[in-house]
């Protein structure tokens, strides 16, 4: 078992929507395919998106969010100009295509869409088809998970759905070169906060810049020696650091 639990969410990464579909070739396989849920999007000129499959790479789209499959396909289409997706939204259907499409080239599986059967079903796809490369992109990061999915051969990399475009597009360009990635959760840059002090404050670490002691910013400022030390506390909290060095040092460029 890879993972447990269900988990629905739309990345944010989706910037870019492909265009509308339009009707593809009426060819008898073409219409197998979409009988069985199978979608198929051609990004070049060409009229028949199987003829377009011998020109170019057949990529399988896998998740069950139609609005995920359009940014992947525009994603895709942009990384590696003429292409033939495959969109399937379920396991089965992820299955039947591998099926009647045995020298694609890659495929985008999401791994907790329905009929993945707790990613048993990614495992079958890997056994049955060891020479499509598989890249995983899930809202499911979890050690355990990502850990189980790369140890599957055919498996070359693990992109969370809240990795950029930059992340997911290398992930496809190993799994092309036949490289394995290491899972890198890029997770959001964290801000500092923005540090208010107040004039006074400002004062005694203008001082404490200066190398004084706080007896010797007490007798500048003319006030206590405590109060001193009861700004020098508000400052190592305002500044998020434990020390008179930190704080004298830290650049105000910075905060």
């Amino acid at each position: 078992m890879l993972y447990a639990g269900k988990v629905r969410k739309i990345p944010r990464w989706l910037a870019r929507i492909a265009k509308p579909r339009r009707a593809d070739c009426e060819d008898k396989p073409t219409a197998r395919l979409q009988d069985r849920g199978v979608c198929l999007e051609s990004h070049s000129s060409c009229d028949c998106p199987e003829a377009c499959a011998a020109g170019g790479i057949t990529v399988l789209i896998a998740d069950d969010h139609a609005l995920v499959r359009d940014g992947m396909r525009g994603l895709v289409a942009g990384l590696l100009g003429e292409v033939l997706c495959l969109e399937v939204g379920d396991g089965d259907a992820l299955m039947r295509a591998a099926n009647a499409h045995p020298a694609a080239g890659l495929a985008l599986v999401d791994l907790n869409m329905p009929g993945m059967e707790r990613g048993f079903r990614l495992i079958e796809l890997a056994r049955r088809h060891p020479d499509l490369p598989l890249v995983v992109i899930s809202a499911l990061t979890s050690p355990d998970v990502v850990r189980r999915t790369l140890e599957i051969p055919s498996v070359h990399a693990f992109v969370p759905k809240s990795a950029p475009s930059e992340q997911i597009g290398a992930a496809i360009h190993a799994a092309l070169q036949g490289r394995k990635l290491p899972f890198a959760h890029r997770a959001p840059e964290a801000r500092r906060p923005e540090v208010v002090l107040t004039p006074r404050m400002e004062e005694v670490r203008q001082l404490l810049r200066q190398g004084m002691s706080n007896k010797l910013i007490a007798r500048t400022l003319g006030i206590s020696e405590g109060t001193v030390k009861n700004h020098m506390s508000e400052i190592f909290k305002a500044l998020q650091v434990s020390n008179r060095t930190q704080a004298a040092q830290l650049d105000a460029d910075s905060l």
